[in-house]
């Protein structure tokens, strides 16, 4: 049996805080984070191609990638993960962060 994909909805997706109707990928710009504000039956922004206009009024086609970023703290003995002091880790794609 084939499993049926939930549409791309934000009321959809654990990343939708219908609380504050914002999505919680970050958005950094300009070195500040941003979260867009969202309604729970807007289609997901990051599944579409988007439109820019520069300054000279050119278009420029883009389309949003979203990468994950993980963090966590490790007890230093058993390496287990903990909520108390230890080894912070952190996991991210090959190019996050640059260079």
């Amino acid at each position: 049996m084939k499993k049926k994909t939930p549409e791309p909805k934000c009321k959809n997706c654990r990343l939708f805080d219908p609380k504050s109707n914002r999505c919680a990928v970050v958005i950094l710009y300009g070195g500040e984070k941003y979260n867009l504000p969202v309604e729970a039956e807007d289609d997901c922004f990051f599944e579409n191609e988007f439109v820019a206009i520069n300054d000279e009024g050119q278009e420029d086609v883009f389309k949003a990638e979203v990468q994950q970023a993980r963090f966590w703290v490790e007890d230093p003995e058993t390496g287990e993960p903990t909520r108390g002091d230890g080894l912070v880790k952190i996991e991210y794609p090959e190019g996050f962060f640059n260079e």
